[in-house]
């Protein structure tokens, strides 16, 4: 089976799962490569009718600001965990264990 590379869509939604702390336009650029994450949190939002939290952010120097993106709740994790176990099982066979997928909501509070 080829190994296929994640999309950037699939990154990103990865990239916010494992820091629910939330993760910024900048750090999308250094860690992933991709110079307009919020491209891709807007197309998640829209794909599943979710909503990420927003957080506005200033620079030390003050000069640039930046949003950080986050999971509000585990349900909205647990939708995005769902839609990403889909697509990257559909490409690459491969899948996220139950396990694993445990560890990744309990991260989120339990809101709904």
């Amino acid at each position: 089976m080829k190994n296929y590379k994640l999309h950037r869509i699939e990154r990103v939604g990865l990239a916010i799962l494992k820091k629910p702390k939330g993760i910024s336009e900048r750090e999308m650029v250094f860690s992933l490569n991709i110079t307009s994450g919020r491209n891709e949190i807007n197309e998640l939002e829209h794909l599943l009718g979710i909503q990420f939290t927003r957080e506005w952010h200033t620079t030390k120097d003050g000069l640039c600001q930046y949003y950080i993106y986050s999971i509000p709740e585990r349900y909205t994790a647990k939708v995005l965990l769902d839609f990403l176990i889909n697509k990257i099982e559909l490409r690459t066979g491969k899948t996220i264990t139950l396990n694993e997928q445990e560890l990744i909501l309990n991260q989120f509070p339990n809101i709904r």
